[in-house]
């Protein structure tokens, strides 16, 4: 974005914030360009870039424990009776840590390179979700030795996906539709769902498929939570921060929120809903409407605040 005393050329105003000794010739001038113009670097604070690095490393190190277990025929919790975590998942995941932190970490890491990373993790488990949809349920359990990203966790990484496409292209900006806050919540809901699939009993919620091993194991669970809050760290320009610092009443307010979409929905499936039960019920729902209320909650809150600070002629840069 464009900073009070930038140069303009051709009508343009060039954000003279990042160093670059890049030069191109535009419009018949030489025109000094920064490595933001071809790259997505953006500084991080500093102990926001060594939480996310702290973060991502451990989800690195997971991930590669699980491959390199896969490869030497001893999945970690395996069990061919239960869920288990793929190892297309550790891959996923172990390629989207390592590309943001390319991206925070290296001036000069291109950014057609993150999204080559990303879409290549987008496009693969949204692969899976159609193999696994279109393809008989019995054929996967004929290959002992593979085992495929569940839909529901496919559904996850698929969203943590748009949301690393949009930060690669552009920062999180100042609007009302605060879409990547959005984005963030919504990849949370299957291992939300899955959480309360375990507590309940429900293999319905797991995602199990016809191989009982295909499904959101606990483990894969605590690394998308993992990669969920090194993705809000990393980004001081989500909305949700700028709510949270407000008031202590906004954190209190959240949190009741946020904790309600998964409390609810267990003490309503304790109090109305037969033990053992397969299949939906009405927690489902209930859950549902906690995930709608919290983004509604959100939505009006920035709404609120974008009025606020445009009635007040403040714009952040």
């Amino acid at each position: 974005m464009a900073t009070a005393g930038s140069p303009v050329v051709g009508g343009w105003q060039i954000d003279s914030r990042r160093v670059t000794p890049y030069t191109v010739e535009a419009w018949g001038e030489e025109l000094q360009m920064r490595p933001g113009d071809f790259f997505d670097f953006v500084p991080l604070e500093r102990t926001r870039l060594r939480l996310t690095a702290a973060l991502d490393a451990l989800l690195g190190a997971g991930s590669l424990a699980v491959l390199a277990a896969w490869v030497l025929g001893q999945p970690i919790l395996y069990s061919p009776d239960s869920p288990v975590m793929s190892p297309f998942t550790a891959l996923s995941l172990l390629i989207m840590a390592a590309t943001r932190q390319a991206r925070l970490q290296f001036e000069t890491w291109p950014m057609v390179l993150s999204l080559a990373m990303t879409g290549l993790v987008l496009g693969g488990n949204a692969s899976s979700i159609l193999m696994l949809a279109t393809t008989p349920a019995q054929l996967w359990a004929t290959f002992p030795d593979l085992v495929l990203t569940s839909v529901m966790t496919s559904i996850g990484l698929v969203l943590f996906c748009a949301y690393d496409l949009i930060i690669e292209l552009r920062d999180t900006p100042e609007s009302p539709l605060i879409v990547d806050d959005l984005l963030i919540h919504l990849a949370l809901v299957p291992g939300g769902l899955s959480l309360l699939g375990y507590l309940l009993g429900n293999p319905t919620y797991l995602s199990i498929h016809a191989d009982p091993r295909i499904g959101i194991s606990p483990l894969e669970m605590v690394c998308l939570g993992l990669y969920a809050v090194a993705a809000v760290v990393s980004n001081p320009r989500l909305f949700l921060w700028q709510f949270l610092s407000a008031s202590r009443w906004n954190r209190l307010v959240f949190s009741l929120l946020f904790v309600n979409q998964f409390v609810a929905p267990l003490l309503v499936a304790l109090l109305l809903s037969p033990a053992a039960r397969s299949g939906p019920g009405i927690e489902l729902y209930v859950m549902l409407a906690g995930v709608v209320t919290t983004l509604s909650f959100l939505l009006l809150q920035a709404r609120v605040a974008r009025r606020t600070t445009a009635e007040r002629g403040v714009v952040r840069v």
